[in-house]
């Protein structure tokens, strides 16, 4: 399939012959990047532009949902409570939280957040897998997750890699986007919100250039870590990246996201074809 038959279907065309190989299993696609830098906007838009494709993607969801905060937190409780009877799912949040304490987090709340958060998440992506003809989009996913750890973690040296956790849980069925930015940028729109949702809004003054370095450290290292692993023979997830602009708006970085997420479906078909041939 060509780049233009997948402009045709970022634009609502009707598709080709050749661009019904995005009909993939790609059950989930991850944005993850710093804060600030239009994860949720672009997740929504992206959300629409797959919609027009129709049944080349199913159903397309996005997660989480907009619920206050008491009812968001009920809504996560009916989500995890019954997962507790997996042993999957017992023996990945074990896993997460070890890997977790043993990170070193700031403090013991901290420690809780990321075990709770992450859980939750693991817990929706197996709830999701049993639907069928779905793709969830997810502006806070597993790999922001991860990022959330590290970012804060006193110690790298932990008895398990992250990314083993995350091959554990399964990233056959993902397509990481990268967005890419500049740290001064993603500052400068996250300072403009009237909310105080990320961490990186809390920090002091004085530490607040050194945490921003930090956080776009960590970022860097997660996506080559990703790319590293996921060209190994086992892994056949997709990672994607894409750069987001000063002056960009969110309408053309949900365009080339939505390019980006085609393409990726695309080169995970060719990964298939290619085993099937060997």
């Amino acid at each position: 399939m060509t780049s233009q038959n997948v402009r045709d279907l970022a634009g609502g065309h009707p598709p080709s012959p050749e661009a019904r190989v995005l009909q993939t299993d790609i059950r989930f696609v991850e944005f993850f990047g710093l804060p600030g830098v239009g994860k949720t906007t672009t997740s929504s838009l992206l959300a629409s532009g797959l919609r027009r494709c129709g049944p080349l993607v199913g159903d397309v969801r996005i997660w989480p949902e907009t619920r206050t905060f008491i009812a968001r937190q009920i809504h996560r409780v009916g989500i995890v409570a019954p997962r507790f009877k997996d042993r999957e799912f017992r023996s990945l949040f074990m896993r997460i939280a070890r890997f977790a304490i043993e990170s070193g987090q700031s403090s013991i709340v901290d420690v809780v957040k990321v075990i709770w958060n992450m859980s939750v998440l693991l817990a929706y992506v197996q709830n999701e897998r049993e639907r069928k003809n779905t793709i969830t989009i997810m502006d806070q996913g597993l790999l922001q997750g991860f990022w959330s750890v590290l970012l804060k973690s006193k110690h790298r040296a932990t008895s398990e890699k992250w990314f083993d956790i995350l091959a554990a849980i399964g990233v056959d069925d993902m397509l990481f986007v990268h967005l890419r930015a500049e740290t001064g940028m993603a500052r400068d729109r996250l300072l403009k919100r009237n909310d105080r949702s990320s961490r990186m809004q809390r920090t002091s003054a004085d530490r607040d250039l050194d945490l921003w370095s930090a956080a776009d450290r960590t970022c860097r290292e997660l996506a080559a870590d990703l790319e590293r692993e996921m060209g190994a023979e086992d892994h056949v997830g997709v990672l994607a990246s894409v750069d987001v602009e000063r002056l960009a708006s969110p309408e053309d970085v949900a365009e080339r996201a939505l390019e980006a997420v085609l393409l990726g479906c695309l080169e995970r078909h060719r990964r298939y074809d290619d085993s099937a041939d060997r």
